[in-house]
């Protein structure tokens, strides 16, 4: 039997369930570059203010569980990048491999090409295990702009980032 993926912008019901997705991934890998946990309240926080710039937050969900989430961001806070956003993809790690992450990033192209203000996308996408994600942003135009070297320190080792942008 195939489960149907949806996918939707979060709700307020969908937080804590993105909120452990999160914190898995700071925990668990180096594709988060946090050290610690964020607790739920500046999960919240940061959710509210994305929503608030009207840029795109999504889930993906099966049968009622949060699989992933996506979202935009602006990619620097000052005035000269107003038109560039960074996007951040997290899949449960129950549903790797799935072409969810794919599809969440696939439909936050989709609704950026909606917004004036995007004209850029960038992914900094950590150089241990990016495998997947280096694959997925090709599969949607994202172009190789070259890498950071050991640009991030997480559990005692040096990290690169590639940065990969897509112009709309």
């Amino acid at each position: 039997m195939k489960m149907m993926l949806k996918i939707s912008q979060i709700a307020n019901k969908d937080l804590r369930a993105g909120h452990q997705i999160y914190n898995y991934y700071i925990i668990n890998s180096f594709s988060n570059f946090e050290e610690k946990k964020v607790s739920y309240n500046n999960f919240m926080i940061k959710c509210n203010n994305i929503k608030k710039k009207k840029l795109p937050y999504l889930i993906a969900k099966i049968e009622n569980k949060v699989v992933g989430l996506a979202y935009l961001d602006n990619f620097r806070e000052k005035s000269g990048y107003r038109f560039a956003f960074e996007n951040t993809i997290y899949v449960h790690n129950d549903y790797l491999n799935k072409g969810i992450g794919f599809k969440l990033l696939k439909q936050l192209i989709t609704l950026s090409k909606n917004n004036k203000e995007i004209k850029k996308i960038v992914a900094v996408i950590s150089s241990i295990e990016s495998v997947g994600s280096i694959k997925v942003h090709k599969k949607l135009g994202f172009k190789n702009c070259g890498k950071l070297k050991k640009i991030g320190f997480k559990k005692g080792k040096w990290i690169d980032t590639i940065l990969m942008q897509k112009d709309l």
